[in-house]
């Protein structure tokens, strides 16, 4: 049977922070590693969010078009660091400073769609109605680029139009960057 949206962001937020610990834990050669799979979850969980819960959340709420521009917000400014650290080294000072930017900005997000967003739909839609959301934003969340990409739209159609041929080239960016690093 299919999950709730509010199962499915939690989850994925637990997951985020158990991975901001390892980062933050981790011996300088281990984050690089880390560094990927916080990028990676975290740029498809938004892109999904943006493509399909934010949409329903402007529907289903009152304050919904509020909560969600500010929430946007966060996701710009997160997705134009991730872009700014892709040249750089975990370890680095330049990369370590936007860590320390990143990170706290990326817990109040989850703070923000967990107090205000999430509890807000779970006031105002039936369980079915969570669990079709869940749904959609899981697919979506399959398609999604998971790479930062400042310059795309955050609303919809222009998140999906961008977002789909990014998809495949990040996948293939990924695949390369494997590729160059394996051993010899």
């Amino acid at each position: 049977m299919s999950e709730s949206i509010v199962v499915l962001q939690k989850r994925d937020h637990a997951e985020l922070d158990r991975l901001l610990e390892r980062y933050e834990a981790d011996a300088p050669a281990g984050r690089r590693e880390t560094f990927r799979k916080i990028v990676n979850l975290v740029t498809t969980h938004a892109f999904a969010e943006e493509e399909v819960l934010f949409p329903a959340a402007r529907r289903a709420l009152g304050v919904g078009e509020h909560i969600t521009a500010e929430i946007e917000s966060e996701h710009q400014r997160i997705n134009e660091l991730l872009k700014e650290m892709e040249p750089l080294v975990p370890g680095d000072t330049a990369f370590e400073q936007r860590v320390s930017e990143l990170f706290p900005l990326l817990r109040l997000d989850v703070r923000n769609e967990e107090d205000r967003l999430l509890g807000a739909l779970e006031r105002a839609l039936d369980e079915k109605a969570l669990r079709r959301i869940g749904v959609a934003w899981l697919l979506a969340k399959k398609a999604a680029p998971n790479r930062g990409h400042p310059a795309i739209p955050r609303r919809p159609p222009g998140n999906l139009l961008a977002g789909i041929p990014l998809f495949f080239v990040d996948r293939l960016r990924a695949l390369f960057a494997r590729w160059r690093h394996a051993p010899q």
